[in-house]
């Protein structure tokens, strides 16, 4: 679901900070005792052995949906046990509609709070209020609080190049952002991802200080169909990191790296 750029960039930082990361691992046998916890791992046709004190266990989520009496009702689920539902939610009991986690991914949905909230709502007007409203998951901003953190709004290039758009990329790096070299923190990345007929903004990824809170300007601005265009003529208070848009936007056309200050 994101840039490999990030994952590449977030993965320096962790090494750098003495975090091991092994990557395509498989976990062989889990063992220990109140001290300490062994896992025994494969990685690249070695075996190796890691002692921590804890174990954190994140394989992915289930629903809770074992009680429900799903079967019984007559409603679908989809072979990991998430609710099937249309683009109304409504499941296959027209008298029954799901909204949260436990619809897992369908309809471009996230597992998320906020994402879930917006349904329980849908949900209410549909079912007591008779109304007919779809979901619209076309825009909804994420966030990891990673250390830098991590944000996305939109398509990633992959996801535009699965779907056959046209569609142009940039990623500019946080160095070039004012605020962030200012606080001493120019780790990171914007990488934008827009369409190359009418340069229509299809996706903003940041890693780097304050990306939760600076891709909320992504997503509006997405929510209106802004263009590379708006972001650049939008003027931003100096210095912020919120910036990073309208540096990110500015490389499709221009040397960020010449750039004087909050010049254009």
């Amino acid at each position: 679901m994101y840039e490999p750029e990030i994952g590449d960039l977030l993965a320096s930082t962790f090494r750098s900070e003495g975090i091991d990361l092994l990557t395509s691992a498989a976990v062989e046998q889990v063992r220990g005792d109140p001290a300490e916890v062994a896992v025994d791992v494969e990685v690249a046709g070695e075996r190796r052995t890691i002692r921590s004190q804890r174990l954190l266990v994140a394989t992915g989520r289930r629903p809770n949906a074992d009680s429900l009496g799903l079967d019984a009702a007559g409603v679908s689920t989809t072979d990991a046990g998430f609710v099937k539902v249309n683009a109304g939610l409504q499941t296959t009991q027209p008298h029954i509609w799901a909204a949260g986690d436990v619809i897992d991914g369908q309809w471009a949905s996230q597992l998320a709070t906020p994402v879930g909230a917006r349904q329980g709502r849908l949900v209410a007007e549909n079912a007591i209020g008779g109304a007919h409203h779809a979901v619209d998951h076309a825009v909804v901003p994420r966030a990891i609080f990673t250390d830098p953190p991590i944000a996305s709004v939109g398509l990633t290039e992959a996801e535009v190049r699965r779907r056959h758009l046209p569609a142009i990329s940039k990623s500019t790096r946080m160095e070039y952002v004012p605020r962030a070299s200012a606080i001493h923190r120019p780790e990171g990345l914007v990488k934008i991802v827009a369409s190359s007929i009418d340069e229509r903004v299809l996706g903003v990824h940041v890693i780097g200080e304050a990306a939760s809170e600076t891709v909320h300007e992504a997503a509006m601005g997405m929510r209106f169909n802004a263009s590379l265009a708006d972001f650049v003529e939008l003027i931003h208070v100096y210095p912020t990191m919120a910036e990073a848009l309208k540096m990110g936007a500015l490389a499709f056309s221009r040397d960020v790296s010449k750039l004087s200050c909050c010049a254009e």
